[in-house]
């Protein structure tokens, strides 16, 4: 499939020092406003049409209105910023976002109140979160949620979907915590199980609070691991054709990560669902071992 998604990584420096974070660096790479620039030409000239700006923290980039603006003149046709929202609680921010054409915002999430603040190590982010929800909704733009589940807020997540899709967050991506590339020791031991994010994810959406689809989607989470009932929340990475351009020139498609899984085991070749299946990670066997994938078998 063509990439229909291209996602800058404009540079890895961030506001918040996210638990098991390893997406923070304040002297790491940065792509300069020019290579920016010729990011987006190429992308249009390969077809893509919508535009994805992550990093790091990109609200901090003083040429992000810049950004979205040109993208628009180009012609991409839906520009998301991925933040952890916190200026965006500022009127004024928001409506300079707007200006420039943005059209969607996905805010990442860690819990609710307390919780979220003590995983971004940031006092009073969940608040800001709150009131830049608030505002981007009520600017027209289309919002949602980035869930990073931890081990001790798996269980939580019915609430928090209920919280934050009440404040305005039309639709939940769910991420699975990864120890693969993170510098802090205890970091492995608060990657979920998958067992516990499936019990979570039935009961969040059990809650019958949306019609959509995708109103849930789970990521990293393979098939054998969810009921087929719920098989609706399942991801697959090639359906989304995302293609991610870090600083420095280095690009690929989110299927071609490794934290997207890749890791099948020998009993993954027969499954009736393996065309649809990413696989397991590594990181996740190597913590939680091969228990809790079966294999389906056909019909």
């Amino acid at each position: 499939m063509a990439a229909r998604w291209l996602e800058l990584v404009l540079d890895y420096r961030c506001n918040n020092r996210c638990v098991g974070c390893y997406a923070i660096s304040d002297d790491g790479p940065v792509m300069l406003p020019d290579e920016a620039a010729g990011e987006l030409a190429r992308g249009r000239r390969l077809g893509i049409t919508w535009l994805w700006l992550g990093g790091g923290e990109p609200t901090l980039r003083k040429d992000l209105f810049a950004i979205i603006r040109e993208a628009r003149r180009l012609g991409y046709e839906r520009v998301k910023l991925q933040t952890n929202g916190m200026l965006l609680a500022y009127p004024e921010f928001t409506r300079r976002l707007v200006d420039a054409g943005l059209t969607e915002v996905a805010f990442s999430l860690k819990g609710i109140g307390e919780v979220h603040d003590r995983l971004t190590r940031t006092p009073g982010c969940a608040a800001l979160v709150e009131q830049g929800v608030a505002h981007a909704a009520a600017a027209g733009l289309v919002v949602e949620g980035d869930v990073l589940l931890y081990a001790e807020t798996t269980p939580e997540l019915p609430e928090l979907v209920r919280h934050y899709h009440a404040l305005g967050l039309e639709s939940f991506r769910l991420w699975l915590l990864s120890s693969a590339a993170a510098s802090e020791p205890d970091v492995a031991t608060r990657v979920p199980r998958l067992s516990d994010v499936s019990t979570a994810l039935v009961r969040a959406m059990d809650l019958g609070l949306s019609t959509r689809e995708d109103f849930i989607v789970s990521l990293h989470t393979p098939p054998c691991t969810l009921p087929e009932s719920h098989h609706r929340a399942l991801f697959f990475a090639p359906d989304l054709g995302l293609l991610v351009a870090n600083p420095g020139g280095h690009r690929f498609l989110l299927e071609e990560s490794p934290i997207e899984g890749g890791a099948y085991l020998p009993g993954c070749a027969d499954c009736r669902w393996r065309p649809r299946c990413g696989g397991p990670r590594t990181d996740y066997l190597a913590l939680h071992g091969h228990g809790e994938f079966v294999p389906a078998t056909a019909p």
